[in-house]
């Protein structure tokens, strides 16, 4: 039965398998041009795909990663860094982050940062917030 799970029958929407798995429930989750941002009870994924991260990639060779999963536990601080010209985005800092270089798409495109949108980022600050209250509640400093 396990076989035709790895194969991709018996899955469905709910997210019941044959073998009893059940992943674990999202807290909250927001997608922008920097990609998908998960939060879950104990971690934080930041998932980065699109055209735009695309883009940046080919026109820059910037180094990025493509999935960063951090422990909320770990997580020190939930930052907003806005530039006067350019998009606003959310660095988190734990201990092993890269420290902020001071340059604007360096750090924007940082394994810790996650980039929303050109134009209303109110979405991003709720996350902010929430990232912050779970974070509390799985121990964090």
């Amino acid at each position: 039965m396990a076989q035709a799970v790895a194969r991709g029958r018996g899955w469905r929407p709910d997210g019941w398998r044959p073998d009893g798995w059940r992943p674990d429930p999202v807290l909250a989750s927001l997608h922008g041009m920097g990609g998908h941002l998960v939060l879950h009870a104990d971690r934080l994924r930041i998932l980065r795909h699109g055209p735009w991260f695309t883009a940046v990639n080919l026109l820059s060779h910037l180094e990025r990663e493509m999935e960063t999963t951090i422990l909320l536990r770990s997580l020190v601080g939930v930052h907003l860094v806005r530039s006067l010209l350019l998009v606003q985005f959310l660095r988190l800092t734990y201990a092993g982050a890269p420290a902020p270089t001071g340059h604007y798409l360096r750090d924007a495109f940082a394994e810790n940062a996650f980039m929303f949108s050109l134009a209303d980022n109110r979405p991003l600050q709720a996350m902010a917030a929430r990232i912050t209250q779970a974070a509390r509640a799985a121990g964090a400093v």
